[in-house]
């Protein structure tokens, strides 16, 4: 299921041909066939949807321009840059499609706007703007008479608000004058960052509508006599009005990733924004001789504390300019060079810029603005694809007569040359263990197609580039950040740096716990960057079917999601398979609906008093007896009460994150031993324990790790596709199809599976699985029996595989000679002395341990398409045998089968692993490999 920020239904179609992977730019005759054949006019779509008309503002283009040229011409994470910013319509649709969004304007207003239309709604900023409201709503309490008169001392307080408008009092009655002061007060007063920029916004919005200009396209005074109530009730009315937008807003702008920049694209485009760190330019210049926008906003401007006198001596296009300086469309045109110098700079390798423009009248004379835009571009440097018309509808045309005449526009489509740039990849700021230099240099040669020599790998690297290549540094794991080599000063963070610090400096430690990495412990996992490196060698691109048999608590699926591939785990330990489904799909839910979700379980723990329920209706009468021999009662009552709690919540995925993180703190409110694998009691019984204070410690972190990722979310490279997780047995033929996969359909197997009577699993979170899911003891040793690198077996089960692994034709039917031998020699030399039965039952487990990955690899070998490859991260261990200590050679053995069940065996790569501090893990591995097969 692929999961994207739903598309409203104005702009439904948007995505219906969108960009599936960045290597399909480089057919540009394509790209341009695609754009040609849309229907550029919408005369009949919804143009204000979302926050599109919170703002007025004069001679914007539709959003529907920008939202199919973005998804057609841009990925997922992508940069796309509007040097004409104005009410930042190509913005709102950028982040609305996953795209990250940066806008330049010389008009400080738009960058007031941008920030607002592309705000997201929390809690604490709608707390500011009631507190706001509410102080406004205060003072239109009382008799009409009374509220008036508040406008002689509100003037004299704060009179020093009012700007030095020149002939004020033509433009603004008095009473209006003070009432605006007084807004612009309880604004500073009550509000910071974005609850302040909405603010300021809302008394925008109504800044003409209480003054004496005529409308807002008439630059006339006319007499309105506006008191000083109606100014706060439009006020009031105003700032309500932006806030339903915003909380309309926030599902599709949850992710917004934005940035506004108040300057002349003319002088400041290269200072502002990095050489070819823009995926995508999407703009529609200003009509040149049509439009006045410091006259048009002139009295917001000053009220907002800016000059616009200023904004119309830069003005591009500006009427009023072109009069005073007698210049003709020449002027416009060395504009645009300069413009356009910039964005060729900006722009990366092959990538598109698409300018929105319409013809020019100067003295009643005609002038090509598409023809002008063409020949500033290739002066520019850039590529002229071809130029379309769209027709404009007679009732959507511009208000500026200049503007209005036109009847078609052209989208005149450019592109970047897609030559090779020198590019700087900086090494991560943590010290990498010598394989994860290995791995570094592999990732960057299967992304780039560049041969890097793993010797090089531990630092700085130097390659040339072009497009894809250059959009797929941004997915490396193992690289902090990139910078083209002429733009040293000013680096593009990597994804994978972006996810585990922010825009932060780089930490010095790896963070294995980033997103929901980290929200339940599971012993034996495999770290996020290890898997992420993974799927990057295996050279599968976005979009891809990776599938890992072995999940686990969903390392593998969380970076398949994170990265832009379909993900597709199972696993048969029931818990494992809960904790993956809750780490992936928290993640596909609105942002909002998790963020309340979490809030309201938090504020119910922390004012539940100390009266609970003291019932246990939450767990079934066949448990109690069970748990109440692992829980004191007092501690059973409180996850009872929690666990009621949690399931009032409808959705499943909400209740199956939060039962996930309580389920992480079962093991330290239970009488079980916390560091002990095994199952034994705590020397000192416990009575009671914190299980409300460390439930919400577990919660309050979980939801901290979702919003530092909410913050990033937008820069993710590639769809978010929405893992598919079952609980199964990935030997048995039936699991995939309860994945929902074909035979030869998987693009690569990205796994590490159980070691070899290595861990306890079911026996580690056997608390969980009784407490949370409710899995009575018997159907627990069920599941351990059956586990694939169990340490449980039966007698008679041990006997049969014995007799199995001693009779020749059978056991060489079934596993490689080498295999054999290995199992052989240690039931032999077992057999020669009394051991106890861990010992006794190690030939056995070794037997069927590598008989159930026989049928994993065959399983595997039929849903893999013929060339994809399969990553299994395994480790070697030890036993005694005889009393003597000797090697399982798990990783040559699993490759000897691996190629028995029709695997290619590639390579294996050597990596080091360290262990966590349990007891009883004297035997653990800590050599480990990464085999690499090959589906022929």
């Amino acid at each position: 299921m692929r999961t994207t920020i739903p598309s409203v239904n104005h702009a439904s179609d948007a995505t219906q041909h969108a960009l599936v992977r960045p290597d399909e730019l480089n057919d540009v005759e394509a790209v341009m066939s695609s754009l040609s054949s849309q229907d550029w006019a919408f005369t009949d779509d919804d143009t204000r949807y979302l926050t599109h008309d919170l703002h007025p503002y004069p001679a914007k283009f539709i959003p529907q321009i920008p939202a199919h040229l973005i998804a057609r011409l841009s990925m997922p994470g992508d940069r796309v840059f509007d040097p004409f910013g104005g009410s930042a319509t190509t913005a709102v649709e950028a982040v609305r499609l996953g795209r990250r969004a940066t806008s330049i304007d010389a008009n400080p207003l738009s960058a007031l706007i941008g920030r607002v239309k592309t705000g997201y709604m929390t809690p604490s900023i709608r707390a500011d703007l009631e507190q706001l409201a509410a102080a406004v709503e205060s003072r239109l309490v009382g008799p009409d008479g009374e509220v008036e008169a508040q406008w002689p001392s509100v003037l004299e307080r704060h009179g020093k608000y009012c700007p030095e408008i020149p002939n004020i009092e033509k433009w603004f009655d008095v009473e209006a004058q003070a009432a605006l002061c007084l807004l612009r007060h309880l604004i500073d007063t009550t509000t910071r960052d974005l609850s302040r920029d909405a603010a300021l916004l809302a008394l925008s919005r109504i800044i003409l509508r209480v003054s004496n200009q005529e409308s807002e396209t008439r630059y006339v005074s006319v007499k309105k006599n506006v008191s000083f109530k109606v100014c706060l009730r439009a006020y009031l009315e105003s700032l309500r009005t932006a806030m339903r937008r915003l909380d309309n807003a926030a599902a599709e702008l949850q992710y917004a990733d934005a940035e506004f920049v108040i300057g002349d694209s003319r002088a400041d485009l290269q200072r502002s924004i990095a050489e070819c760190s823009v995926d995508l330019i999407v703009t529609s210049p200003p009509y040149p001789n049509a439009t006045d926008y410091h006259l048009y906003h002139r009295f917001r401007l000053f009220w907002l504390g800016f000059d616009p006198r200023k904004l119309g001596q830069i003005e591009i296009g500006s009427h009023l300019r072109h009069q005073r300086n007698n210049s003709g469309f020449e002027e416009y045109h060395e504009d645009m060079v300069k413009v356009l110098s910039g964005c060729a700079y900006a722009l990366a390798p092959g990538r598109f810029a698409v300018f929105v423009v319409g013809d020019a009248l100067f003295k009643g004379e005609s002038f090509s603005t598409a023809s002008a835009i063409a020949e500033a571009a290739e002066a520019a440097g850039l590529r002229v694809v071809g130029t379309v018309d769209r027709p404009i509808h007679t009732t959507k045309r511009s208000f500026a007569k200049p503007a209005r005449r036109a009847r078609l526009e052209q989208l005149v489509v450019l592109q970047k040359p897609n030559h090779e740039v020198v590019v700087s990849l900086g090494a991560p700021a943590y010290k990498m263990w010598n394989y994860e230099v290995e791995l570094r240099a592999r990732e960057i040669t299967a992304l780039t197609n560049a041969k890097i020599d793993a010797r090089e790998a531990g630092g700085e690297i130097r390659l040339k580039v072009a497009n894809p290549d250059y959009w797929n540094l941004r997915r490396l794991a193992f690289t902090r950040d990139y910078s083209v080599v002429g733009d040293p000063d000013r680096r593009e963070s990597t994804w994978q740096k972006v996810l585990e610090n922010g825009d932060a400096d780089p930490s010095k430690r790896k963070d294995p716990k980033y997103g929901t990495h980290g929200l339940h412990a599971y012993k034996g996992k495999f770290y996020p960057q290890l898997a992420k490196s993974l799927l990057n060698i295996s050279g599968v691109p976005v979009g891809g079917r990776i599938l890992d048999p072995y999940c686990g608590s969903g390392t593998t699926l969380v970076e398949a999601m994170l990265n832009g591939f379909a993900g597709y785990g199972c696993d048969f330990n029931p818990l494992a398979a809960k904790i993956a489904k809750a780490k992936t799909g928290i993640l596909t839910l609105p942002r909002h609906i998790v963020d309340h979700a979490i809030r309201s379980v938090l504020d119910r723990v922390v004012l539940r008093g100390t009266g609970y329920d003291l019932s246990l209706d939450q767990f079934s009468n066949d448990l109690h007896r069970e748990l109440h021999d692992w829980f004191p009662e007092k501690v059973l009552f409180k996850l009872n009460w929690l666990l009621a709690q949690i399931r009032l919540l409808g959705n499943p995925t909400i209740v199956d994150f939060l039962e996930v993180t309580l389920s992480s703190v079962v093991r330290d409110v239970s009488q079980q031993d916390p560091s002990d694998l095994r199952i034994r009691r705590r020397k000192a019984p416990l009575e009671d324990a914190p299980v409300f204070e460390l439930f919400a410690d577990r919660l309050t972190y979980g939801h901290s790790r979702l919003q530092k990722y909410w913050a990033v979310a937008g820069r993710q490279p590639g769809d978010m596709i929405e893992p598919r997780v079952v609980e199964g047995d990935s030997r048995a033929p039936h699991t995939a199809k309860l994945l929902g996969l074909e035979r030869q359909s998987v693009d690569a197997v990205v796994t590490s599976p159980p070691y070899a009577t290595a861990l306890p699993y079911i026996d580690t979170d056997r608390l969980s699985l009784l407490a949370i899911m409710g899995i009575p003891s018997k159907i627990r040793s069920t599941l351990e029996e059956n586990l694939t690198g169990s340490r449980e077996i039966r007698k008679s089960e041990r006997d049969t595989f014995e007799a199995t692994l001693m009779d020749d034709k059978e056991a060489y039917s079934i596993l490689p000679k080498d295999v054999v031998s290995e199992v052989r020699f240690i039931l032999r030399e077992n057999s020669k002395i009394d051991v106890g039965f861990r010992r006794a039952n190690m030939p056995a487990l070794l037997w069927r341990y590598y008989v159930h990955m026989k049928e994993n690899l065959e399983s595997m070998h039929g849903v893999m398409r013929p060339g994809a490859r399969a990553f299994y991260v395994v480790g070697d261990s030890r036993t005694n045998a005889g009393g003597n200590w000797v090697k399982i050679n798990t990783c040559a053995n699993i490759s000897k089968i691996a190629q028995e069940a029709g695997f290619r065996f590639l390579e294996a790569i050597d990596i080091d692993v360290t262990t966590e501090n349990y007891k009883h893990i004297h035997n653990a591995i800590t050599e480990n490999q990464i085999l690499v097969f090959e589906r022929p």
